[in-house]
């Protein structure tokens, strides 16, 4: 082998990593929405819109009943700016503050009603990166809070019961997430649990503890054209153990929902990413319990400053 030929080999060796490790990065980032910050990026901001279309509800033994036309209407719209900072290298911190509306009609009556969700804050810290070691997935730990910023059952609006915003209790939580990605696909694990602290219920003043809530995820996606557009398919699976109410178990409480999420994430600019995506939570009855039928779409727009 010439003197050039060797140069030559060289190069492509030195320059295959780089690039696997660059894509790496940017294959899921932004694929469900808020998600992460690119290797390179300082900070992002950006909006969520989405809405939600209740089709019926799980009871707590798990028998699905739709609603039947013109008998009850129930949809949520919900408007969530956030924002993402680094911090350092492997640190990053986000919050969000979730606007929410309320729409029901039922006999003949039909009430809108908002306002403000409960406002979040986290902070990330990635024991691994991705790529950073080879054949390793990455590993990723978020520790997050929630404020009672927003309205609960008992404090929804009559005659509909319209308005609930949010779970309107301190709550904090701890989740990881780890991700290996072989171009153009990966796949990634998340899973987290989330608690709550007591408080006095508006309408009877009996102290209410919600149950801690377990929350896991299975994703995997493809990049569509390198750097630009990644398509995505989640199962996601909740439950939540049952809640306390004057320090007595409520044991028809608890619940269960699995969903299905598909995501189209579209980097029109190397600062601006668009994303939009599906999700739907209707099985057939013995699947889920205490949760309501959904279907939901979602479009989000997001800038990257670097």
């Amino acid at each position: 082998m010439t003197v050039r030929g060797l140069l030559v080999v060289l190069v492509v060796l030195a320059m295959t990593p780089a690039r696997a490790r660059a894509a790496a990065c940017c294959v899921s980032a932004t694929a469900f929405g808020v998600g992460r910050l690119l290797a390179w990026e300082d900070f992002a901001l950006g909006v969520q819109v989405g809405h939600t279309r209740v089709l019926g509800q799980y009871d707590a033994n798990r028998s699905l009943r739709l609603f039947q036309p013109g008998e009850f209407a129930d949809g949520l719209t919900r408007v969530e700016p956030w924002a993402i900072v680094r911090l350092a290298e492997r640190v990053q911190v986000q919050a969000r503050v979730p606007v929410v509306v309320n729409d029901r009609a039922a006999g003949g009556l039909s009430q809108l009603a908002s306002g403000l969700g409960d406002v979040g804050a986290a902070v990330r810290v990635e024991a691994i990166s991705l790529g950073e070691y080879e054949r390793l997935p990455s590993l990723g730990f978020t520790l997050g809070v929630l404020a009672p910023t927003g309205r609960r059952a008992e404090q929804a609006f009559l005659p509909l019961g319209a308005g609930v915003t949010g779970r309107g209790a301190w709550g904090a939580s701890l989740a990881l997430e780890s991700e290996y990605t072989w171009l153009p696909w990966y796949v990634r694990l998340d899973a987290g649990v989330t608690v709550y602290a007591p408080f006095r219920r508006a309408d009877t003043g009996a102290s209410q503890w919600y149950g801690p809530i377990v929350q896991a995820a299975l994703s995997s996606g493809r990049e569509l054209v390198p750097d630009k557009l990644v398509l995505a398919l989640s199962a996601q699976l909740e439950w939540e153990a049952p809640l306390r109410l004057d320090g007595e178990v409520v044991g028809t409480s608890s619940a269960l929902l699995p969903s299905l999420l598909a995501s189209l994430s579209w980097r029109v600019h190397p600062h601006w990413t668009l994303v939009t995506s599906v999700a739907a939570s209707v099985w057939p009855g013995g699947l889920a319990q205490n949760r309501d039928a959904r279907l939901g779409v979602l479009i989000g727009g997001r800038y990257g400053h670097f």
